[in-house]
């Protein structure tokens, strides 16, 4: 049996509007403020989180070592909260990106989370689990189009 890889998705095809890039950042700002300590310090919303290209493409010459290529689909980012050894309660510059690998395996499971570099003998401690995210608060474009004030 062969593996299909998938077609390259062409970029133009995936992007919005600003306005309606607005609207959905309106909308998730919105949300946040039903939170109730977001609701006392709206600028405290965590509103995004920079990934150099320089990471990502790490991640990808490194599970080069690990997978086949064309099983490489992507990454996925699940969101966390560092300074869990810290007394003090979370911040938003706590907030994190956890970056893993994606993987296409077979047809039952197409998009797999490679989180372990042997699934075979998953060690806890070897993970492809990357935390290299900056978070926004503290590190925002103040400046950009998309930086839409609460409201």
């Amino acid at each position: 049996m062969t593996h299909k890889t998938e077609p390259k998705k062409d970029p133009s095809k995936t992007t919005i509007s600003l306005e309606l890039a607005k609207i959905r950042i309106d909308r998730w700002l919105n949300a946040m403020l039903q939170i109730p300590g977001f609701k006392k310090n709206p600028e405290s919303i965590p509103r995004a989180l920079y990934i150099s290209f320089a990471d990502i493409t790490a991640i990808q010459e490194e599970c080069k070592n690990y997978y086949n290529e064309d099983t490489l689909v992507g990454i996925r980012v699940y969101f966390g909260i560092a300074g869990e050894t810290m007394p003090t309660s979370a911040t938003p510059d706590d907030m994190r990106g956890l970056i893993v690998p994606v993987l296409k395996v077979n047809h039952s499971a197409p998009y797999t989370d490679a989180v372990h570099k042997d699934a075979s003998n998953p060690d806890p401690n070897d993970t492809n689990v990357y935390d290299f995210t900056s978070p926004c608060p503290k590190y925002c474009d103040q400046q950009s189009e998309l930086y839409v004030p609460v409201s």
